[in-house]
């Protein structure tokens, strides 16, 4: 039995051996997971908007699944991050604030996506331009735009019509501004009731998009000169310190969701803000109101762009990269980026998804939707691009516009003394 068996087992291996090789069929297999952190709370309509992706993504594919973590809101989302890094351990892909692309970018932290946008089926010169400007670091591409915004101004049309002026006359300079802005204020006795024009100008979002109006930059272009103590980025501060502390029409608010709230509320006839409160004024508001670029300097009016960037992590395997990669792409399609601008309130990523017919008809039924948008890729601007932008320019910026707007300082030294510390802390790498 035992050689009848030796001959059995031979024969076998001899058949099998004559036989093409087998695996299971790609369906069986089983599928690649990698993982996306995204900036996002763990609730609410936008992670609703992202789960839905994410599910018609995975449903599509066979041979690789993309698990979506929300990590709070960017600075968690970023101090995560940077745990993740030091551990060796940090996910495929992530969305990330756009000002902290650099430093992740310098350490060599991510992956350059120069060759991955190449790729025909990407299509990268439908990218919308407005929203390029952080993308870069050194001359390479880095982050592929996807949670953004603008900044942007918000005008009450009753509030102009009750003052005498044209209903849809919004300020284009910040001359006219000067001069139609104490009709719109309301006051009882010393107190203000109504003010003419509300924002975080004491936040560098705002105060950035004015330099830039008026011709200046925070930082030189190479990101290594502080430049916000330059004459345009003086008269500015001194503009809005003039508006603030002497004609007392502009009401510099460090609460950013308070602005919104004040606007509802009839608190303000205009309010400088982000172009996602689009969605919460339109549910609120209970008078017409419309949308324009904030007041231009001599350069012409500029809506300074922010939000959140896709990017990849260097420490992966290359296979895991292509993977993430076609996640982006997928993503950041024309009808996708439409989809979410319809649930989410954020601008497009593409000029053509402007042309998608969902989007067209949902800008129909909300043509102030359309209108921001279209502001906002035709006057958005990148942010300034420089090495840890929180501790070499945010941390001596800050409280200078605080020191000034909210204070009794005087523009030029505050400018003065903080662009020092910050030369001296750009020079120091």
């Amino acid at each position: 039995m035992s050689h009848l068996r030796r001959t059995f087992v031979a024969v076998l291996l001899a058949v099998a051996l004559l036989l093409p090789s087998w695996a299971p069929p790609a369906s069986a297999q089983r599928a690649m997971t990698i993982t996306v952190w995204f900036p996002l709370p763990t609730g609410g309509p936008l992670k609703e908007a992202m789960d839905d992706l994410v599910g018609r993504f995975n449903a599509g594919r066979t041979d690789m699944r993309v698990s979506l973590e929300m990590t709070g809101d960017y600075w968690q989302n970023y101090q995560k991050l940077q745990t993740a890094i030091v551990a060796g351990s940090p996910p495929d892909g992530a969305m990330i604030e756009l000002m902290q692309i650099p430093e992740f970018a310098d350490a060599a932290i991510l992956v350059p996506l120069d060759e991955f946008a190449k790729q025909r089926d990407f299509n990268m010169a439908d990218m919308a331009q407005a929203l390029l400007g952080n993308s870069y670091w050194k001359g390479n591409l880095y982050a592929i735009p996807w949670q953004r915004s603008t900044t942007l101004l918000y005008y009450n049309v009753d509030a102009f019509r009750d003052a005498g002026l044209p209903e849809f006359s919004p300020p284009p300079t910040w001359e006219e501004f000067r001069r139609i802005a104490p009709r719109l204020v309301v006051r009882q006795g010393d107190q203000i009731m109504r003010f003419a024009l509300e924002g975080s100008f004491n936040h560098d979002w705002l105060y950035e998009g004015l330099v830039y109006s008026y011709g200046g930059r925070i930082v030189s272009q190479d990101g290594r000169t502080a430049m916000f103590n330059q004459t345009p980025a003086v008269n500015a501060l001194t503009l809005l310190r003039d508006l603030t502390k002497r004609d007392r029409v502009l009401n510099v608010n460090p609460n950013f969701p308070g602005i919104v709230e004040n606007f509802i509320a009839g608190r303000t006839a205009m309010i400088a803000h982000s172009s996602f409160a689009l969605a919460l004024i339109t549910n609120r508001a209970r008078f017409r109101w419309s949308v324009a670029p904030i007041p231009a300097g001599p350069a012409g009016p500029v809506l300074n762009a922010g939000g959140g960037n896709f990017v990849l992590f260097a420490k992966t395997s290359p296979e895991r990269q292509r993977a993430a990669w076609e996640f982006i792409k997928w993503m950041t399609s024309p009808a996708n980026t439409a989809f979410y601008t319809m649930r989410s309130g954020y601008i497009p990523v593409r000029t053509s998804a402007m042309e998608d017919p969902q989007l067209r008809s949902y800008f129909r039924q909300f043509p102030m939707a359309r209108k921001s948008t279209e502001l906002s890729l035709e006057h958005g601007r990148g942010r300034m691009v420089v090495l840890n932008v929180e501790r070499n320019v945010r941390q001596f910026l800050v409280p200078a516009l605080e020191a000034v707007l909210l204070g009794t300082a005087d523009p030029k030294q505050a400018l003065d003394e903080a662009a020092a510390k910050a030369n001296a802390a750009l020079g120091a790498r």
